[in-house]
């Protein structure tokens, strides 16, 4: 087991600023802008552009694109690595297998065109430039829940892998530390906005009006929430089992620490100096302070950010059986 590693005294390396207000503006802008254009081709096109636009919004086209750039803007800033490189003793950020660069393509090409292929295959209910369109967006948002994917699979490599890395946590209340508690708050937030995402893309296959055939439309539906409901629930749960098990590592090797210390003076206890019979007090009182604190991070922005993950999946599992009865 690694050995515990008190908090270093060195300069604290800032953070890459995580604006989520305004990465929220910058999806609503893309998201905007995007459906402006493609309500352009179909009026250029001699469409009717109120029907095509309730088409777009069931597609739920604005929302989606909205929540891949808010997605993509978080995973660029590169604020995970930062993290945990101010976690770990070492600064080292070890994800795995997901460094090889063939298997991160692989990933994303994989979610990509399985996406494209099964999407466009129900059939868009469009034609000539609008039905290209919604081809051309189709591969953007697919290509986007591809990174999607591979980052979030590479949040729990590189969070597994910390149970055989140095940390640097605070000896006497590891849960408190900021360091840690900065790493719950990301992938908390970032298991949300991918919930929530998946959740738009199922309500758009669930809402559109599709060409195809019906019995595959139904396969559709069927398939993705069986790729992503587990792993949104697993991105939602071991991540944050992780950090308990390493907030508890770091706790039970002080408090052994401090109790072979009580120990060590108990055993003279009849020649206990009075310096000594004081630091005894000392111990008892610092393995009892310790053994009181949080064994886990916890605050309401992060409950809410993981109950609400919870809820979405149960919602999810819900309109599958409602669809399913229907």
């Amino acid at each position: 087991m690694p050995r515990k590693i008190t908090r270093a005294r060195r300069p604290r390396a800032l953070l890459p600023d995580t604006h989520h207000v305004r990465w929220f503006l910058t999806g609503v802008a893309v998201g905007l802008g995007w459906t402006l254009i493609v309500c352009g081709v179909a009026f250029l096109q001699g469409d009717n552009v109120r029907l095509f636009l309730r088409e777009w919004t069931d597609l739920q086209g604005p929302f989606l694109i909205a929540l891949g750039t808010w997605l993509l803007l978080m995973i660029r800033s590169k604020s995970f690595t930062a993290r945990v490189s101010r976690l770990t003793a070492e600064g080292s950020v070890n994800p795995g297998i997901f460094k090889n660069r063939l298997i991160r393509s692989l990933v994303v090409g994989c979610v990509t065109v399985l996406g494209f292929i099964s999407v466009a295959s129900m059939g868009f209910h469009g034609h000539d430039a609008t039905l290209i369109f919604m081809w051309i967006t189709c591969i953007c948002i697919d290509f986007a829940a591809g990174l999607v994917t591979l980052h979030s699979l590479e949040l729990l490599a590189v969070v597994h892998n910390l149970q055989q890395q140095e940390i640097k946590v605070s000896r006497y209340a590891p849960a408190r530390t900021p360091e840690l508690r900065s790493l719950v708050s990301y992938f908390s937030s970032f298991t949300l906005l991918m919930t929530v995402g998946y959740a738009f893309a199922l309500l758009g296959t669930l809402k559109g009006h599709w060409t195809g055939s019906q019995d595959y439309i139904q396969a559709v539906r069927l398939f993705w929430p069986l790729i992503y409901v587990p792993t949104c629930c697993v991105m939602l749960i071991y991540p944050h089992i992780v950090v308990h098990k390493l907030i508890q590592r770091e706790k039970e090797h002080t408090l052994s620490s401090c109790q072979q210390d009580i120990d060590n003076l108990l055993s003279k206890y009849g020649n206990l100096k009075t310096e000594e019979v004081e630091r005894t007090n000392t111990l008892a009182q610092l393995f009892d302070r310790v053994t009181a604190t949080p064994d886990y991070v916890i605050d309401v922005g992060i409950a809410v950010r993981t109950i609400l993950p919870l809820a979405f999946n149960l919602v999810t599992l819900f309109v599958k059986s409602f669809i399913g009865q229907s």
